[in-house]
């Protein structure tokens, strides 16, 4: 029971660092998922028909936009940091 009690998440305070290590790391982890996404697209057109490289990650982009919580406020959340 005792151990239900701590966050979720840790705060970068906890660890002695300051609270904007928490958005570098965001960043840095958004920044790598995005370069991953565009280094795992094919580089050439083929003639093969099939999707094409900008809808799969239309496809990926909107996937990660539904994953928002309906009552995200980017603005409110910014000024939280």
């Amino acid at each position: 029971k005792f151990i239900e009690q701590f966050p979720d998440e840790d705060s970068p305070e906890t660890f002695g660092l300051h609270p904007n290590a928490d958005l570098t790391y965001r960043l840095n982890e958004a920044n790598a998922l995005f370069r991953t996404m565009s280094d795992t697209q094919p580089k050439g057109s083929g003639s093969g028909g099939g999707v094409s490289r900008e809808d799969v990650v239309y496809d990926k982009t909107s996937e990660l936009l539904g994953r928002l919580p309906s009552e995200y406020a980017e603005d409110e959340f910014k000024s939280k940091i």
